[in-house]
């Protein structure tokens, strides 16, 4: 059996190095064929050496691109490439937001190796992987949506996410991008990210717009 050839984008060392060796131990399954940390190095990496699959990290930074974008251009250049998205964080909107880009595939960075090997044989094959812990705020929002009426019907409030509403005050009372990571101890790009679900859910295009969606559905108070 030819092994899956495996490529590695991440722009913590440490994981790519563990990950490379969990990967090490299944000879003959799959092979690592290279490793990148950022997404202007993956996609001149994919140009010369195209794996059968990329895992490819959602919030590592690059220079002008982050995980979300290197795989929406990769999937439009490469539509064969099997991409599978790994993150710290598994919430629908980005969960979604992955697939949309072109993703095969979506899992928690806490997965286990045979689970792992499952998503990559999966993705291999051209079907769609979702990991135990994506599939469950998938059926979190599904049930929450169908307590309401239907899917089809349920409102963008029931769609914003616990983080996403301690993002938003900060974002309306005009908090730098900056500020709010270091408000919240998280990532420069996890902001941005919780920043543009938010105006993308409730269909506002300014902070002020977005502070007035929060008021109206009781989610926030001066």
């Amino acid at each position: 059996m030819t092994p899956i050839r495996i490529a590695l984008s991440d722009d913590q060392e440490l994981f790519i190095e563990s990950l490379s060796a969990l990967l090490s131990n299944l000879q003959g399954e799959v092979e690592v064929v290279w490793s990148a940390k950022s997404g202007e190095e993956t996609l001149e990496k994919v140009a010369k050496d195209c794996p059968d699959v990329l895992l490819l990290d959602y919030f590592f930074k690059g220079k002008t691109l982050d995980g979300g974008e290197t795989c929406r251009i990769l999937h439009e250049i490469y539509p064969e490439l099997g991409i599978l998205m790994l993150s710290v964080s598994c919430e629908i909107s980005i969960i979604r937001q992955a697939l949309q880009n072109g993703a095969s595939g979506y899992a928690s960075k806490d997965i286990g190796k045979a689970e792992l090997v499952q998503g990559i044989h999966t993705v291999a094959s051209k079907g769609l992987f979702l990991d135990q812990t994506a599939l469950r705020e998938v059926a979190s929002v599904i049930c929450s949506a169908t307590t309401s009426g239907s899917l089809k019907n349920a409102t963008s409030k029931t769609l914003i996410t616990p983080r996403e509403l301690e993002v938003a005050p900060y974002y309306v009372k005009g908090k730098s991008v900056r500020e709010i990571a270091e408000s919240l101890f998280i990532s420069e790009d996890t902001v941005e990210s919780h920043i543009k679900n938010i105006r993308s859910k409730t269909g506002a295009t300014s902070r002020y717009e977005v502070g007035e969606w929060l008021k109206k559905h009781a989610l926030w108070q001066e």
